[in-house]
Order: C-alpha cells, then sequence, then structure tokens
C-alpha cells in the first residue's frame, strides 16, 4: 500500500441543539476530514476536532501543520503489510508532532489505517489485538433548561440506559443530579464532569454534596492545568476521578499516573492524537493499576465515532461515550450513522478499515474548504 494523494474538508454541520458545559457552548461541529488515496485507488477516511480550550490547537493551524509538515513526510509512504503498519505510523506520529497538533495526527493517522484495512480486508481494530469486548455506551446530558433536561432523563430512562453522565459546575447542578436519581432510579450508574469548574477545595465539598446522590465518579473537577489540585481533589474524595482536559499527552500521562487507581484516564482519539497514542496511554495507565474510558469529542461524525468503536472493543474501558451523531448532528457523512439501541448495547461493524461507508455527496455539501494535494 502506497499513499499517492490527500484532500483535506474542513466541515460545519448544525447541531440538533446546542450543547453546553462550563467550558463552552456548541451550536456548530467544526470538523477535519481527511482522506487519502493509495496508489492502488483505495480510499481511507479519517476525522480530528480541533478544540483550543482543550489541547490549544486552532483549526487554521492544524490545517497548515498537515499541508506543510505532516503529508510531505507521508507522501509515498509504502507499508507492505499489515504487521509494518503500526510500526511504521508510529515513527512518523511521533510525540513531538502529535503534542503540537494532536486532532490532525489523528485525523491522518485513522485515515492511513482505514486505508490498510480495506487494503488487505482486516478492521481497523484488528492491528491492536483480539476483538473480544463488549460495546455499552453512555448517555451525555448537557447543561440546559429544567424542562429539556428532564425531557432528556425521561428519554434516558425509556432507553434503558445503564450509564449516564451529566454535566455539572454551574448553580443549577446539583439540583440537576437530585432529578436525574429520582427520575433514573437507584440502579443507574451516573457519573458527573464539572469541566473544570471549581478549585480544588471547592471541588472537595461540592464532591461531598453529590455523594448523597450515589455518583460513581467525578470528571475533571479542576482547571486541566491545575495538576496539584487534581492530586489533591484525588486524594480526598472516596470515588474515582476521571482527568480528561488534563489528559491531553504522554506526559500528563506519566504525571498523573503516580495516583494509581483513584484516577481514571479519559481517551478521546482527536485530544490523545490518534488510536496509536490513546493506545500507549491505556498501556501506561494499565501498567499502573489505572482504568480508562473512552470520551468523544462534541459533534464528531461516524468516522471518529467508528474509530472508538474499533478502540474500544480491543480494550477493557470503564466507560463508553460516542456514536451520539444521531443525537447531535443534524446530518452526517456517512451511508448508515453509528448509534446505539436499548440500554446502550451496539455490535461493531463487520466491514473493513474503520467499518463505514463515507458519503462523498454529503461530505462536499457540508464542507466550508476543500484542498487537495498530490
Amino acid at each position: 500500500m502506497q499513499l499517492k494523494k490527500i484532500d483535506i474538508y474542513h466541515l460545519k454541520i448544525p447541531l440538533c441543539m446546542p450543547f453546553k458545559h462550563h467550558l463552552a457552548e456548541h451550536c456548530f461541529a467544526e470538523n477535519l476530514i481527511v482522506k487519502i488515496t493509495t496508489q492502488q485507488n483505495v480510499f481511507g477516511f479519517g476525522e480530528g476536532i480541533p478544540r483550543e480550550f482543550v489541547t490549544g490547537e486552532k483549526l487554521s493551524e492544524s490545517i497548515a501543520y498537515l499541508e506543510e509538515t505532516l503529508w510531505p513526510q507521508v507522501m509515498g509512504l509504502l507499508i507492505k503489510q499489515p504487521a509494518e503498519a503500526a510500526n511504521v505510523l508510529s515513527e512518523i506520529f511521533t510525540i513531538e508532532k502529535i503534542d503540537r497538533a494532536p486532532a490532525i495526527c489523528c485525523a491522518l493517522e485513522l485515515a492511513v489505517l482505514d486505508a490498510a484495512g480495506k487494503t488487505w480486508g482486516m478492521s481497523v481494530a484488528d492491528f491492536f489485538g483480539p476483538k473480544d469486548q463488549s460495546l455499552c455506551y453512555s448517555a451525555v446530558l448537557p447543561m440546559t433548561s429544567p424542562s429539556v433536561f428532564n425531557d432528556m432523563l425521561h428519554q434516558t430512562r425509556d432507553a434503558g440506559m445503564n450509564y449516564i453522565k451529566i454535566k455539572v459546575g454551574d448553580d443549577r447542578g446539583l439540583n440537576r443530579l437530585a432529578t436525574a436519581r429520582k427520575v433514573l432510579g437507584p440502579e443507574v450508574d451516573i457519573r458527573v464532569d464539572a469541566n473544570g469548574a471549581w478549585n480544588a477545595n471547592e471541588a472537595i465539598l461540592r464532591i461531598g454534596e453529590m455523594m448523597a446522590h450515589d455518583i460513581s465518579a467525578v470528571e475533571q473537577p479542576v482547571e486541566k492545568t491545575d495538576f496539584n489540585g487534581v492530586r489533591h481533589v484525588a486524594e480526598n474524595i472516596t470515588i474515582p476521578l476521571i482527568a480528561d482536559e488534563s489528559l491531553c499527552s504522554q506526559a500528563d500521562a506519566e504525571r498523573l499516573a503516580v495516583l494509581g487507581a483513584q484516577v481514571i484516564f479519559n481517551l478521546r482519539l482527536s485530544k490523545c492524537g490518534g488510536m496509536l497514542a490513546a493506545d500507549r496511554i491505556y498501556a501506561l495507565g494499565h501498567s499502573h493499576g489505572i482504568a480508562s474510558q473512552l470520551g468523544c469529542q462534541v459533534g464528531e461524525t461516524s468516522i471518529l465515532a467508528a474509530a472508538g468503536q474499533q478502540f474500544a472493543i480491543t480494550h477493557q474501558l470503564r466507560y463508553l461515550e460516542g456514536a451520539y451523531s444521531k443525537y447531535l448532528l443534524m446530518e452526517d457523512i456517512v451511508d448508515q450513522p453509528l448509534s446505539f439501541g436499548q440500554a446502550g448495547s451496539a455490535k461493531a461493524s463487520s466491514l473493513p478499515g474503520l467499518g463505514i461507508v463515507v458519503n462523498e455527496n454529503s461530505l462536499q455539501r457540508l464542507s466550508v474548504m476543500h484542498r487537495v494535494i498530490s
């Protein structure tokens, strides 16, 4: 398999409703899609979503880095057999490159893996290990009005969802949680996500109040760079702390590893720089007794969701988020958007590569920018 051409798309897709948390309110999905073409005319697709408030990436800078640095190094890349793929890609997507532009590294890596899988009739999961993990997704509920939140809760209950994440950090967070427990009952696993809303001492106080509603974990209670605060909170609560914005890189993972089982790693593929980088962070955590969950970016299309699914079936994950395009996007860019059924259950695609079929008419129509480099 040898790479010969790349198409770069900037998508802007309206959301079905605003999705709000402490750090941002999203009304559109702004995603970067990469399509690579091999000498054998096999296509591979990948996706990344730069989030400046998470990783410091700007979308325009990510595109420039792809055009000026990454693609010139990847153009003409030859992978002779499947066993070479992971090692070749790891040599290209170094920690230095991923730290600079994780989202676009993710998009390009996924496109190569998708093309490789299609070339050799393999799923992307086959590059990572046995496909022996089941899929059970969580529902994620944003900050919204009490009436809309109540409607969402009843829809979630009727769907039989067993795992729920609720956005908190505003002055209605505790009431939102109390309402959720009342509607959903005692058996549903509820965790909360503050997106860095509190300082460490305030976080300990707020989490203590929320414990009355039997929460299972708290995600990112303090600001992303406050590693001392993360440690202080983790050592003073009785439930796991999920590191999200504080866990973007290998260096972040190494810094957090000292907390052991007190912390859970939230692996978002775009944030971490791709599947191979997420796999390395997962392995580091596992060696320190740290569990991981699969997170997602608000507004992912089914390309990133499919990559998350392929990752999930080869890794033991505490929680699984993603496949939300049916609920969030006005339109997806694949023929059969990924979703989940009753109780959050899903089955991975049996198609090669990422297991999806991209609708290129939709891709073109939803793009606000398209460039081709050959």
